[in-house]
């Protein structure tokens, strides 16, 4: 298999800032892409997780057994059997449990050829770390997850990079909705970003002040490890994904700066 190919195919798209960002990092009052949530929307308000943004690639072989890397949200950084070695962030060596536990299962009962796995790793040496641990224990929490056929892979894998990476940046990565998602997390016993609260889109705030006396309820993580200190913010999304945002206290506090 193309490695390069399948970095790029896994590697997880941007998140745009709810508000768009204008110069020196400060929010206008225009919503990115001039558009919020529809009001018949169903809104689901996650943690976002300061840490680093890994994955778990797990896929079959050509002799139908299993494999698997782990990945930063750039580069992958080890293959099963150490065919890949790179010690960023201690990620690999955290998760390569986790992944061996998961790959023994993962395709059967079904026709799947690829699923990946993304999570935040945290704690550890991370810069927020203190927000979570005192004793710089290292955690992990699941956001999201898909799967391909293996027509489907092998017919991305077949396209150039450059139209690989097209493919990702349109949208085209079929993540699991969120009953599908739960129900993984389920499956495996994984920890996953908390679920904070649940609204309709008629209901979410729209201006600046007000999304951030919205994001204020959520002040405190709800993931401390050994430790419970402030949270980055809040990831915004619709069931199916199709709209998703990021809102970071920071944004918010650096434009809202008297």
């Amino acid at each position: 298999m193309d490695l390069k190919k399948l970095n790029s195919l896994t590697k997880y798209p941007s998140i745009l800032t709810y508000h768009q960002l204008g110069e020196r990092g400060r929010l206008n009052d225009d919503l990115s892409e001039s558009r919020g949530f529809k009001d018949s929307d169903d809104v689901f308000v996650y943690e976002k997780v300061d840490g680093e943004n890994s994955r778990i690639i797990l896929f079959k072989q050509a002799d139908g057994g299993m494999d698997y890397l782990i990945g930063s949200r750039e580069e992958l950084l080890f293959a099963k059997g150490d065919r890949i070695g790179n010690p960023y962030g201690n990620i690999a060596d955290f998760l390569k449990p986790l992944a061996e536990s998961i790959s023994e299962t993962i395709f059967d009962h079904n026709d799947w050829a690829l699923t990946v796995l993304y999570q935040e790793s945290y704690g550890g040496k991370t810069k927020a770390a203190k927000n979570y641990t005192s004793a710089k224990i290292q955690g992990y929490r699941v956001f999201d997850v898909f799967s391909l056929r293996q027509e489907e892979l092998d017919s991305l894998l077949s396209l150039s990079q450059e139209k690989i990476a097209q493919w990702r940046e349109h949208g085209n990565q079929p993540f699991y909705n969120e009953e599908d998602k739960e129900r993984f997390v389920q499956r495996f016993d994984l920890q996953a970003a908390p679920l904070l609260t649940r609204d309709k889109g008629s209901d979410f705030p729209q201006s600046l002040e007000e999304t951030f006396a919205y994001l204020k309820r959520f002040e405190q993580t709800q993931v401390g490890i050994d430790s419970t200190g402030k949270s980055e913010g809040i990831i915004v999304r619709t069931p199916d994904r199709q709209q998703i945002r990021k809102i970071r206290f920071e944004d918010y506090e650096r434009t809202l700066r008297k």
